[in-house]
């Protein structure tokens, strides 16, 4: 459990006798200012964690703020309808080194665009990769032919390309026609008509953006415990607010681990209208309380396994750590960066 997430509305985190404890008080019938009753939700060893994430209306005592300080355990606020608030980060390490070497390299044009292109071409051949995975199953669907044929020109295109717009063009390109085509892979409860968000219109709208959003926070984390600058990208250019290089590396990991896991969900009705309500505040859907339940606990469960189609014996979480490893390592010149593509074998 490297992510604890803790979706139960007015629970509590503490740090109690050398654990971080999850409690919620209760109302015993509902009526009124009775005595409550604390009923504690989960315990965890802090060795294990990597991140605390709260979602919705959460307590995180003082005690356990500062123990999660002093452990490096960051500790992030996402409201219930899967906005990111922000981060609590632990002092970074006192060394510069490799954040230099991430600066120089993100101003220096050829080598920004090297990054960004290896990005693109890892969103694209994963795309290929799920989408091709649904017409076996589906062979004579147009929509997934036609699609598989348009993203392998789109990659040949990339491979040349030099600069960052047309990169960018390309990365839209590929995004619009491989959402088309996965629409055919949607035939549980749950159906798929395009890709719309802000606010998500649909639940597999709403699963996806969430999924987006919770990836990318895990690795924003990941990359400042690495020491690398979460803000500042390759693909995806500086802005305020904006994890920059966070979002360089889930291009990659969008189709591979997020869209799979959607798919997953809807296709084996373990995700169900039931799961979701209006959101009445933004307007779209956003997952029940109940639902937010069941999303973290599938996630975590496909976090800590091997990713299908990928050659390597490493749980997903892992393998993020690896991709960071290996960003890391390009800028300090020891090795080209390779972004993780399904079908190959996977070597960290």
């Amino acid at each position: 459990m490297p992510t604890l997430y803790i979706t139960e509305p007015g629970a509590t985190v503490r740090f109690s006798t050398g654990s971080i404890v999850v409690t919620v008080s209760k109302d015993p019938d509902g009526r009124g200012p009775l005595p409550t009753k604390t009923r504690q939700l989960i315990e965890v060893e802090p060795h294990r964690l990597e991140l605390i994430a709260l979602v919705g209306r959460i307590h995180i005592t003082s005690h356990a703020t500062r123990f999660c300080l002093e452990n490096k355990i960051p500790v992030a606020w996402f409201k219930r309808n899967g906005d990111f608030l922000g981060r609590l980060v632990p002092e970074l390490s006192r060394t510069a080194d490799l954040r230099m070497r991430q600066y120089v390299a993100a101003t220096d044009p050829e080598r920004a665009v090297g990054l960004a292109r290896e990005f693109v071409l890892g969103k694209i051949h994963n795309s290929i990769a799920v989408l091709s995975a649904l017409r076996s199953n589906r062979p004579n669907h147009p929509e997934l032919g036609s699609a598989i044929a348009r993203l392998n020109l789109l990659q040949e295109q990339i491979v040349g390309t030099a600069d960052l717009d047309s990169l960018l063009g390309y990365e839209g390109a590929g995004a619009r026609t491989y959402f088309r085509g996965l629409q055919a892979g949607f035939d549980g409860g749950l159906r798929f008509a395009g890709r719309a968000r802000r606010p998500p219109p649909d639940p597999v709208n709403a699963l996806l953006s969430f999924g987006y959003v919770i990836l990318t926070n895990s690795l924003a984390s990941m990359i400042e415990a690495r020491n690398l600058d979460p803000y500042v990208g390759f693909l995806h250019q500086r802005r305020s607010g904006r994890p920059s290089l966070a979002l360089d590396i889930l291009e990659e990991l969008r189709p591979a681990i997020v869209d799979r896991f959607v798919l997953r969900l809807c296709n084996r009705s373990q995700m169900r209208m039931e799961h979701f309500e209006d959101d009445q505040k933004r307007g779209g859907v956003r997952l029940t309380r109940n639902g937010l339940r069941r999303f973290f606990r599938e996630w975590e469960a496909f976090m800590d396994r091997r990713l299908p189609g990928l050659k390597s014996e490493e749980a997903v979480e892992v393998l993020l750590q690896h991709q960071i490893n290996r960003c890391a390592a390009h800028l300090r010149g020891h090795r080209e960066y390779r972004s993780l593509r399904l079908g190959e074998a996977y070597t960290v």
